[in-house]
């Protein structure tokens, strides 16, 4: 069985569980606890936002050795060993992108680097990762180019020379113009993935209201290293960023790619925003170019039809007076918004903000399905075979019971519990509402694994929200098994707001012993540095409440240990080869054993 973790949520199909690890049980964890055994620095950036990549057995420096790798933003990959602590090497790719507001609203980040998670190719023994880099040493992100890089797990040293993906384009057609990638309009946190020999990475944008606002998928050679095929989720409108909180494409055994879309146009054509898109890509042959192409799709609503009027809507105020107006905590522009002339300065224009691609997406490939969520905290259950193609009239109210139809199961509530919310609604205006006056998105990926007690499990966690254990039925749908006490966020007092919610990974002895680590922050993680919490949970044997429904209660709480440790906004922990590799905001990668 697979001891290594060589991608972001552990494997192709985004799952976020290590089946391999026979140490870290519930028994040991709930009697012995847990305790730091090393700290790992990064002291060129403390803002870690990759996840921990793990190699087992790797032979480097004379000996057998289990290896850590860590990418930062400082763009900077260091390799330690991972009973020792001792640093084996590190390799700095370019001078990072200095912060800035114009980046991220919120600026906690000191500088702008390896965003994404990297990906491992063992049998190749290269490190692939995306670094944005000041080319002409400025460390404005006016003239920053994203470069994707190749490095040798052993020695540190390049492969090939850094490529630069500014200036693909990709053709759409429909008599539509060229597009062509800007590095200094895009964002790239959406980990890398492997694909038929080639490293995919997507993007969104850091300008969210220009017309040139789009995601990006392009797929680099790994033999050749040339960009073999690039893809636009907009090409009409704009939007439509790929982003996914770090989570990366997942990736079929057929090499079918599947990312989630955030806020833009759609048409069913060549724009894409707000969907789950199923692209397959074609490496390059003789006399033929490589190509990314749709071969499936689904959305539940659009932009436009969340922030629609239900009344004749009252005269704007003034470009002035809106400026003066206090932004919402979860404040963001949008395209179709900016371009009317209105700003999303409250929770009204905010829910023109709900990124269906808030949190990426999980393949089930044993059920056939796929599971998909978003700042609405709703369950979308995809079918692989047939996603169900929506088309824009598939939206209108009278048409949308048909387009919930060709969903694998029925929308559920997935992050809270509100008996007054319809997740299957005509008029996607209904979701706009706080339930409980708190935001419940979802900004992790589920966790997927099977186990014994309960079969086909899966968990989530939103912001301002608890921990939520499900079972897939044999019908497809998701039925509850139980909840934590904890919630995200407990001292966020506003509203809106809240971020990230649970950063979760799952260890388990293949269908047996499985733990639930999870990352909680006290504050709003993505407005300001915040503590964090680390709890482990028994994912099977759940407890029960006095309701009599289940509980999921902590084997382990670094609450009651008085740990402090920087939150790390959208990352999360590895759980691999008896340790708990946590990332921290701090510039440490703290290696937990039992105690």
């Amino acid at each position: 069985m697979n001891t290594d973790v060589l991608t972001r949520s552990c494997d192709a199909a985004r799952s976020g569980a290590h089946l391999a690890e026979t140490t870290l049980t519930p028994a040991a964890v709930r009697t012995r606890g847990i305790r730091t055994a090393l700290t790992l620095r990064t002291p060129d950036d403390p803002r870690l936002e990759a996840q921990p990549l793990y190699v087992a057995g790797l032979q480097i420096r004379g000996r057998v050795r289990n290896v850590i790798y860590q990418a930062t933003m400082g763009n900077t990959v260091y390799a330690w060993d991972a009973d020792s602590g001792e640093e084996l090497w590190k390799s700095n790719v370019g001078k990072p992108v200095i912060g800035s507001n114009d980046i991220d609203a919120y600026r906690i980040n000191i500088t702008w680097g390896i965003l994404s998670t990297p990906v491992i190719d063992r049998a190749s023994g290269a490190l692939y990762a995306c670094a944005w880099v000041s080319a002409d040493g400025t460390g404005k992100w006016q003239t920053a180019v994203h470069l994707v890089v190749a490095l040798d797990i052993v020695t540190g040293a390049a492969r090939h020379p850094a490529l630069n993906l500014h200036g693909a384009t990709y053709a759409p057609g429909h008599g539509l113009p060229v597009q062509k990638f800007s590095s200094q309009e895009r964002k790239q946190r959406a980990a890398l993935a492997l694909v038929k020999g080639a490293v995919v990475v997507s993007f969104g944008t850091i300008q969210e209201t220009s017309q040139t606002a789009r995601g990006w998928v392009i797929a680099v050679d790994a033999a050749t290293w040339k960009i073999a095929a690039c893809w636009t989720s907009t090409a009409r409108g704009s939007g439509g960023g790929i982003w996914m909180s770090g989570a990366g494409p997942a990736v079929q055994s057929d090499g079918s790619i599947w990312v989630v879309t955030g806020n833009g146009d759609f048409d069913g054509q060549v724009d894409w925003g707000q969907c789950v898109v199923r692209l397959r890509y074609d490496p390059p042959a003789p006399g033929v170019p490589g190509k990314l192409a749709v071969t499936g799709w689904w959305s539940p609503w659009t932009d436009k039809a969340r922030t629609a009027p239900r009344t004749q809507a009252a005269p704007r105020a003034a470009p002035a007076a809106l400026a003066a107006l206090p932004k919402a905590t979860n404040f963001r522009a949008v395209p179709h918004l900016a371009r009317a002339g209105v700003a999303a300065m409250d929770m009204g224009g905010a829910w023109g903000d709900q990124d269906l691609g808030a949190s990426g997406i999980v393949l089930l490939e044993a059920e056939g399905i796929a599971l998909v969520s978003s700042k609405d905290g709703i369950l979308y259950t995809v079918d692989l075979a047939n996603p169900g193609n929506t088309r824009p009239t598939d939206l209108a109210p009278a048409s949308a019971a048909g387009n919930y139809a060709k969903l694998a199961a029925p929308p559920i509530l997935y992050t809270y519990y509100d008996p007054g919310m319809d997740p299957a609604t005509p008029d996607p205006r209904n979701l706009n509402r706080l339930s409980g006056n708190r935001t419940r998105h979802l900004h992790g990926t589920p966790l997927a694994w099977t186990s014994q007690a309960h079969g086909r499990m899966h968990f989530c966690g939103g912001e301002n929200s608890n921990l939520r254990a499900w079972r897939v039925t044999p019908a497809k749908t998701s039925a509850y098994l139980g909840c934590s006490a904890e919630f995200a966020s407990a001292q966020v007092t506003e509203g809106g707001g809240g971020m990230p919610g649970w950063s979760l990974a799952l260890s388990a002895n293949g269908a047996r012993d499985g733990i639930v680590w999870a990352m909680i922050p006290y504050g709003d993680a993505n407005r300001y540095p915040t503590n964090c919490r680390l709890l482990a949970y028994d994912a099977a044997q759940l407890a029960t409440w006095g309701d009599g429904s289940g509980a999921l209660l902590p084997l382990w709480d670094s609450q009651v240990w008085n740990w402090e440790f920087l939150h790390p906004k959208f990352n999360r922990p590895v759980a691999v080869g008896g340790k708990l590799l946590v990332p921290t905001y701090d510039g440490r990668v703290l290696v937990i054993t039992l105690a």
